[in-house]
């Protein structure tokens, strides 16, 4: 297993650029990705057991395990360059890894499964999108570490928070003060959260990101490169059909 380069060989060979894409070959970037992050917030939680055991039963425990190290930006850019947005795959000399919403619910461990979400909003939902419309990343952290848990309508604003505050650090990154704005949809239903298709909303906004940067020649990179690294480091070595 080991970084990604260029090759020759015909069956993991990187498409040619199309035309009116950008390169971003000679470009610095800045990942928006925040896993080391996450693992300060899960060192606070495992002091709180009362929270975390609200995080694990939202889905999100697996996130647990990220470690304290940054990201390596050489790795990174490596797999940015080779992955091609048409298709959704990383190319390189080791393999061509198809990225699919599966593979980022093994990746994540969260949920991954098609799963109808109500379209109508009640008037309770238009109040609780109105709350948290414009809190930022400051106000979200906050809310995580100081909302005790002792009521339901505490711990409601506690899973809320930590949904939003989630999403915005290390699911659904950008570079932006607040959150995007569709993240709002998923605190509404507290009770299915943990069965919410996550990867679903991750890949989705990743690729429409990746898009974006590529077009642009943008230098910073939104959404959750992170499960890019883990997918393919994972399948290089284990295979494809591995969990």
């Amino acid at each position: 297993m080991g970084r990604p380069k260029k090759s020759d060989a015909k069956h993991t060979e990187k498409p040619k650029q199309k035309e009116g894409e950008s390169s971003s070959k000679n470009q610095g970037h800045v990942f928006r990705c925040l896993p080391t992050t996450v693992a300060t917030m899960f060192d606070y939680l495992k002091d709180h057991l009362e929270k975390l055991k609200l995080v694990n039963q939202m889905g999100f425990g697996a996130l647990s395990h990220l470690q304290q190290n940054n990201l390596d930006q050489v790795m990174l850019k490596q797999i940015y360059d080779r992955f091609d947005v048409h298709d959704n795959t990383i190319y390189s000399d080791a393999a061509a890894v198809k990225i699919t919403t599966r593979k980022i619910g093994d990746a994540l461990g969260t949920a991954y499964e098609p799963r109808v979400v109500k379209k109508k909003l009640s008037q309770e939902d238009k109040d609780t999108h109105k709350f948290w419309q414009g809190k930022n990343i400051v106000t979200l952290t906050e809310m995580v570490q100081t909302t005790p848990v002792d009521t339901e309508d505490n711990r409601k604003l506690f899973m809320r928070a930590f949904i939003l505050w989630i999403e915005k650090v290390f699911l659904l990154p950008n570079s932006t003060a607040t959150i995007v704005s569709n993240a709002l949809t998923t605190i509404f239903d507290l009770e299915t959260t943990s069965k919410r298709n996550w990867a679903l909303n991750v890949q989705d906004f990743l690729i429409q990101e990746l898009k974006k940067a590529k077009q642009t020649n943008s230098a910073a990179i939104h959404g959750c490169v992170y499960a890019l690294m883990i997918i393919y480091f994972h399948e290089t070595q284990f295979g494809e059909n591995s969990k």
